[in-house]
């Protein structure tokens, strides 16, 4: 990093490399820290290290860096990305209102749409990576419309 040693983006871009290899994350965490120790409100270096956090298993951390940037950023990914960690955690009715709150600030943020009506599924006790009925019912008049042919 000799070549843009004053470069946030830089930074967070070889953070990202070394993120992709799990044995590289403890590197990458030194580079995202270092981003934003260069440029405080960079969001994207700030939701790496939160994603990095996360896939550690280190959620409380990942809540507690997104929730300090939400105090300056009213931000929908921000928003997206503690519901994810809040509904990992079963925490499910912060992650609803975290949804809810991506979705007044972007009510065009697709992640916070699916992320809502998977919420909503688990809340109601419906496994979320069931098919839709509609999808079933389709499959079963599929069904019924060759077993009628078979009878004629």
């Amino acid at each position: 990093m000799k070549a843009m040693p004053h470069s946030a983006k830089a930074l967070k871009l070889v953070g990202d490399v070394h993120a992709s290899n799990p044995s590289g994350r403890e590197k990458a965490k030194k580079f995202y820290e270092s981003a934003l120790r260069l440029e405080p409100s960079y969001l994207g270096a700030a939701l790496a290290l939160a994603e990095l956090h996360i896939l550690e298993g280190r959620n409380g951390d990942a809540v507690s860096l997104l929730e300090r940037y939400l105090k300056d950023w009213a931000d929908d990914s921000l928003h997206v990305k503690l519901a994810q960690v809040f509904a990992a955690t079963n925490m499910l009715q912060e992650s609803f209102s975290h949804y809810q709150a991506a979705l007044r600030i972007n009510s065009q943020n697709e992640a916070a749409k699916k992320g809502l009506d998977r919420l909503e599924k688990q809340m109601k006790g419906v496994d979320p990576d069931a098919p839709e009925e509609d999808e079933e019912n389709e499959v079963e008049e599929a069904d019924g419309d060759v077993e009628e042919t078979e009878l004629l």
